[in-house]
């Protein structure tokens, strides 16, 4: 990460190079590679980034995964993490409002044929109702929407059990489709140490060969900090940044989760999923934290209905 040139024409490169975990094979990645390899640089209407980057559709993905209250995201299912494309972000009104969209599309990556692999055209809008002198109180609203095109003629959804170690718990398999049309909305709502953060997502698939099925997804998360901390706000990309803890000994969090992701539709069974969980975060410092994650994950999926018990634990260091 780093900057090249004046200080009036800073371009901004960004790499980040990471091992994708024991079961890289049988997602079809490599052992290693790189997650982020990013340039973006000023023009007259905004910043525009080209590389490996995320998608701008929905706040899970968007944001900083590392200070999200929960441990993993579970709208898994509606995005890509990384995709190789060109987008354009600013701000407006004195910062109180961001966008960006962009176009990806990953052909040159999996060496394929253009044609075979879809077109992504995402956005995202965010405003900044309200927020007070020190920001530590807000109420920040977001829309994004995506177009995804069908890779190799199909379109899949599948999603974890907000546990990236587990197996997919939801999963459509493949529908033959020319694109799916989808539309998020998110919230956050901040008042010195509690908070509240909340998505809904909403997708339509363009199938060819069954009625077109609709698929949709939500979490609610409940957030205090024992310890009277908050996330502030960054104006620049519409989302919260990491705590800055108060104490020396650092900051504590707990935090509540409701979940449910819904892939059953018309012939489509791809499962029905809700979960629920509870957190415990500790921040050391501005680089360290400690997290505990317990929940209890429903599925009603092809005329099966079973529970499973989730227990996790990370240990984090951002550079």
């Amino acid at each position: 990460m780093g900057t090249i040139g004046p200080e009036v024409y800073q371009t901004h490169y960004y790499a980040a190079y990471g091992w994708n975990g024991p079961k890289a094979h049988e997602n079809g990645k490599k052992d290693w590679s790189f997650t982020d390899l990013i340039i973006t640089a000023p023009g007259p209407l905004g910043a525009l980034t080209f590389g490996k980057t995320k998608e701008p559709f929905v706040y899970e993905i968007v944001g900083d995964a590392t200070f999200l209250p929960q441990i993993e995201r579970v709208l898994n299912p509606f995005f890509t993490s990384r995709n190789v494309g060109l987008q354009l972000s600013n701000t407006a009104f004195k910062k109180r409002m961001t966008y960006t969209s962009g176009w990806f599309n990953q052909w040159w990556v999996l060496k394929t044929v253009f044609n075979d692999t879809g077109n992504d055209f995402a956005s995202r809008v965010t405003g900044l109702i309200s927020i007070n002198d020190d920001g530590s109180r807000y109420l920040h609203i977001g829309a994004s929407t995506r177009y995804s095109g069908a890779n190799n003629g199909a379109v899949r959804l599948r999603g974890r059990a907000e546990s990236n170690v587990s197996s997919y718990y939801v999963d459509t398999g493949n529908i033959p489709a020319s694109n799916q049309k989808e539309f998020a909305l998110e919230g956050l709502w901040t008042r010195d140490r509690y908070s509240v953060l909340t998505e809904y997502v909403r997708s339509q698939v363009n199938a060819t060969q069954v009625a077109n099925p609709s698929f949709y997804g939500f979490y609610v998360t409940g957030s205090v900090f024992f310890t009277g901390e908050h996330r502030p706000y960054d104006r620049n990309v519409g989302f919260a940044r990491r705590p800055i803890p108060n104490r020396r000994w650092g900051a504590v969090e707990l935090t509540a989760r409701y979940s449910r992701l819904d892939l059953n539709d018309k012939s489509i069974r791809g499962g029905l999923m809700n979960k629920g969980t509870l957190d415990l975060n500790w921040f050391l410092n501005r680089r360290w934290k400690l997290a505990v994650d317990g929940g209890l994950v429903n599925l009603d999926r092809k005329g099966l209905n079973g529970y499973t018990t989730i227990f996790q634990t990370r240990i984090q260091y951002v550079f």
